[in-house]
């Protein structure tokens, strides 16, 4: 070497190159301008025998100089930098390929993109973070990113450089604890990891977070996959998705998410979201994985764009509360717990190998808001289900004693988790003000549909889990004994107008066979279960997996159901109001030995109204009185207990007048036939006043 290159020459940090710790390797390689109007040219090739440099424009390559036997060489160039050069490498047995140096491009990721991350406010650092397959200076490659703070080096390794972790070292970005390089000449479908090097000397590999695809196995690598390719055309779609979500829209979700999203189920479903009437679908993902949940995500897409054309809705069931311990890869990433809250006590989840993020960190918090952003940005789902709400809000969810720790006022509520709701449901909220964001939720916590600027957590809709538990576990009593539950067929009124609810109603066939009785007094009792629940305030949502419509029986639930959904939708008494206290009037709930409810439902217009009769026993009432609203006709439009249903027909078939009559604590009232396991819909039609009476 000669003693000019030798004088150039940083050998501390060429050491560290060398020993592969340099998290700020462009400082030491590529192209540096130095005394003389030279340039001094380096590149760390463990892998070479022997190095040249080839700048743009000249004939001739240089031959670098072997600086220090690991494989670091360097040669001074007359041209001034910056200029466009390749390093021509030919490996120890005897190939020779000519690449384009790494350490040549500029750094990509700006000061600004890294305080909002850093913040937590870089809504699209999925944009940021990852294998991002780009051009830089009009040359094809990948820029790798990392948010590792707390290792020394980080190097990205894959087939393209033998996973050898000395190669590629990456530039740590402004101290932030992000690491960059750009490798040009890489493609999609390269697998790639990222290997750490820790202070302690212990060198480890990991996934990357951010991997839009990674390998179908544990601790599989990423693959390099360009999201360009994903397109859903369903432009007619988004310009009027917002009427199908507004407050007063029929909303029935048919619940999926023990379907695979993909070509073939999207047939299936849309055929029998139509038979039915559903408006919206909801799914799930096969996998853990938070980015790309799907091993295919053209299939996704497409199974997006035909629900959509069917004029079908589409619902994710997304998990932004923990990550599993060990398939994810994040759990102490860079030999800290940074994903993690290094509480042990806030960290782990009860029961599950899973670990819940540590959301009081903006980078964090930057992870899982990208992460509903890019789902609904590049799939164009209309709505996200958050599922373990409850365990997200709660210090103590699942465990007792002193198995957890407290926040900083002594109480239990998840302080960070608090302000990271309301900040994704406000992220969501800006991308898309028609996007639902459905928070699936079995705790008393006030406010989740509440406005943020309200103090709540911005959701537009929670499931409530209370009402499934409590009616259905009425319908599970012997008939004899309902008398003694009737107060949980009732309560679920009490707190309906607490928050923005959608009724879920699980598994039909599984709750059948949960039924009281023979096979009969089953049947009656799902389909009077089934009628009340589209007859009740709140949007709807059905699982119906075992449903296969074979026997007679499911035959005629099957149509109970679809015709009840189609009266709840074409009905706009029975969903206009469905969200404000002046859409529902109980007229009797105090009828507990006969077990007869009597409801209104009310609309938008002055005389939109229903009359709703349950009967939850095995007995008919041939002229039951019950108190009305209004003085008027009332006609029947709709009964469970149809023989269409195979039910015994007992139905009004005449219109009904009220009559003068007090019940129910109203002046007016009318007498009608109640069906056994029966729900009765009477619709009210204003008539002349001289005519109120008359039969």
């Amino acid at each position: 070497m000669t003693k000019k290159l030798y004088n150039l020459m940083d050998w501390a940090e060429i050491e560290a190159v060398t020993y592969a710790e340099e998290d700020h390797p462009k400082a030491v390689l590529g192209a540096h301008p130095v005394r003389g109007g030279q340039t001094l040219v380096t590149a760390y090739r463990p892998d070479a025998a022997e190095v040249s440099v080839k700048v743009k424009g000249t004939k001739a390559a240089v031959d670098m100089e072997l600086a220090d036997e690991d494989g670091y060489f360097a040669a001074l160039v007359k041209n001034k930098e910056p200029f466009e050069y390749e390093l021509i490498v030919k490996d120890k047995e005897g190939n020779t390929k000519t690449v384009t140096d790494p350490y040549s491009f500029p750094d990509s990721i700006t000061k600004r993109d890294i305080q909002k991350y850093v913040s937590g406010i870089h809504y699209r650092a999925y944009e940021l973070l990852g294998a991002q397959v780009m051009k830089i200076n009009g040359i094809e490659g990948v820029r790798f990113a990392v948010w590792a703070p707390n290792a020394i080096r980080v190097s990205v390794v894959g087939d393209f450089n033998n996973w050898d972790g000395r190669m590629y070292q990456m530039e740590r970005l402004f101290d932030s604890g992000i690491f960059e390089l750009f490798v040009p000449g890489l493609s999609e479908g390269e697998k790639y990891k990222f290997e750490l090097k820790l202070h302690s000397g212990l060198t480890f590999m990991r996934r990357d977070p951010y991997a839009f695809l990674s390998e179908d196995k544990e601790d599989g690598a990423g693959i390099v996959y360009n999201t360009a390719k994903i397109s859903v055309s369903d432009d007619a779609w988004l310009e009027q998705r917002g009427r199908y979500q507004r407050d007063d829209a029929a909303i029935c979700i048919f619940d999926c998410r023990n379907v695979e999203p993909d070509k073939k189920s999207a047939k299936n479903i849309i055929e029998k979201a139509k038979k039915y009437g559903f408006t919206h679908v909801l799914i799930s993902s096969p996998n853990d994985s938070l980015y790309i949940p799907v091993k295919k995500p053209e299939e996704l897409a497409s199974f997006v764009e035909q629900l959509h054309r069917a004029q079908l809705a589409v619902i994710f069931s997304w998990t932004p509360a923990s990550f599993d311990s060990v398939s994810s890869g994040l759990t102490a990433y860079d030999g800290t717990c940074i994903y993690e809250d290094p509480d042990g006590n806030r960290s782990y989840v009860p029961g599950e190998d899973r670990k819940y993020f540590n959301l009081g960190r903006g980078e964090v918090r930057n992870y899982v808001v990208a992460n509903a952003v890019f789902l609904l940005d590049l799939f164009h789902f209309d709505a996200l289900m958050v599922k373990d709400v409850a365990k997200m809000l709660y210090l103590d969810y699942g465990k007792s004693g002193s198995g957890w720790t407290p926040n900083m006022y002594g109480g239990n509520e998840n302080l960070d988790a608090i302000d990271f709701l309301r900040q994704m449901t406000s992220a969501v909220h800006k991308l898309s003000s028609d996007v639902l964001v459905i928070s699936d939720d079995d705790t008393s916590y006030a406010g989740i549909t509440d406005s943020v600027s309200d103090e709540g957590l911005g959701f537009d809709y929670k499931l409530d889990r209370g009402w499934s538990r409590d009616v259905t576990g009425y319908f599970r009593q012997e008939p004899l004994a309902r008398s003694n539950h009737y107060n949980e067929i009732c309560f679920p009124m009490i707190y309906q107008y607490n928050e923005r609810f959608i009724l879920p109603l699980s598994d039909i066939a599984d709750i059948w066979n949960d039924m009281p009785g023979d096979s009969d007094e089953k049947f009656s009792n799902l389909k009077c279960l089934i009628a009340y629940f589209f007859m009740h305030p709140g949007k709807k949502m059905i699982s119906m997996d075992n449903l296969d419509e074979k026997s007679r029986e499911q035959k005629y639930v099957a149509e109970l159901l679809a015709d009840a959904m189609s009266f709840y939708s074409r009905n706009e008494v029975l969903h206009s109001k469905d969200l404000e206290q002046e859409g529902f009037e109980w007229i009797n709930n105090i009828s507990a030995r006969e077990n007869i409810l009597v409801f209104a439902r009310r609309g938008a217009k002055r005389d939109d109204l229903f009359v709703i009769v349950a009967n939850f026993l095995n007995i008919p009432r041939k002229k039951y009185k019950i108190g009305v609203p209004k003085a008027g006709k009332y006609t029947e439009v709709f009964n469970s207990d149809s023989e269409k249903y195979d039910g015994f027909g007992f139905v009004n078939k005449d219109a009904v007048l009220s009559e003068k009559d007090e019940c129910d604590g109203r002046e007016d009232s009318v007498r009608i036939r109640v069906a056994p396991y029966g729900i009765t819909v009477l619709r009210y039609n204003a008539v002349r006043e001289q005519k109120v009476g008359r039969k």
